[in-house]
């Protein structure tokens, strides 16, 4: 049983940014919530070649913000397949970008797209943000999603946004529940098998 209290004790909030275990949402940071939305704002319909576009990424809900102007209150990880980002406090782990700690005690960000150079290309964007309330865990936090398709002004196939991964926290959360059951199972057999063998 204590094996399990130190394995929920594991899933924990990333407040330097996450890896690519941010690949498929936020999920150490509560549940996905429609509540909780994220906008782009400063990207073009179509690119040009190797056109350097600045946007701004925005988190809005609900979910309280500490008063403590150096607490964590928001991050994001964004998944691009052409061109790169550049911004102070934007780093690259494991092919996405994420923040830093010194930029995640705010809901908003100001960033460069440089576009690829070669405009026949269709760009993709997927974007993770969350909202969280400085307390340290999860509890209390949440986050979602937005997907984005920016074709090149040479680009002649179909559009098509990128498609989100449904119901990430459900997975996470019955893959967490099946772990911790199972293992409190196989701790509460060898309970009773130490305790009836007395």
């Amino acid at each position: 049983m204590l094996l399990c209290l130190i394995l929920v004790g594991q899933v924990q909030s990333f407040p330097t940014g996450i890896d690519d275990r941010g690949d498929n949402g936020c999920v150490c940071h509560g549940g996905s919530d429609d509540t909780t939305t994220i906008t782009i704002t400063g990207l073009p319909e179509s690119y040009n070649s190797s056109e350097i576009y600045n946007f701004t990424l925005s988190i809005d809900s609900p979910v309280s913000e500490s008063e403590d102007l150096n607490q964590a209150k928001g991050g994001f990880r964004v998944i691009i397949s052409h061109g790169e980002i550049f911004s102070y406090g934007w780093i690259i782990l494991e092919g996405g970008y994420t923040h830093n700690e010194s930029i995640n005690s705010q809901r908003s960000w100001q960033a460069t797209w440089l576009a690829p150079s070669d405009d026949s290309k269709l760009a993709t964007f997927i974007i993770h943000g969350n909202a969280v309330n400085g307390n340290g865990e999860s509890s209390g936090d949440e986050w979602n999603s937005l997907a984005l398709a920016i074709p090149g002004a040479n680009y002649t196939g179909e559009v098509i946004t990128p498609i989100l991964a449904e119901d990430n926290d459900d997975y996470f959360s019955s893959d967490l529940f099946y772990i911790i059951g199972g293992l409190s199972i196989i701790s509460l057999i060898a309970i009773i098998y130490l305790v009836s063998k007395d």
